[in-house]
């Protein structure tokens, strides 16, 4: 993706609650939507990076002691996903 990050333990146990799947199969398929072919836009503000996929989903990364955690993953409808976008844009700009 963009750099070396982190999948915090939250993270996948709240993924595991949605798909039902075995621990590295989630580290998998997170793995799978962050290639960089899959990559919408980033948009990053102070510490904190907002990755939107094609599959509209948003992966929130945030840098502490200089290694990127993966804090949250919120899968949206495609309509959705375009209001979060431009969500994040305005809050970037302000």
């Amino acid at each position: 993706m963009f750099e070396h990050y982190i999948i915090t333990d939250h993270v996948v146990d709240r993924y595991r609650e949605r798909v039902n799947e075995s621990c590295e199969n989630v580290k998998r398929r997170i793995k799978n939507d962050l290639y960089f072919k899959k990559i919408r836009q980033i948009i990053t503000k102070g510490n904190v990076k907002h990755v939107f996929t094609l599959n509209s989903k948003e992966f929130i990364f945030v840098k502490e002691r200089g290694r990127w955690l993966l804090k949250t993953i919120i899968k949206r409808t495609r309509q959705r996903t375009e209001y979060a976008i431009q969500q994040r844009k305005r809050a970037v700009v302000a």
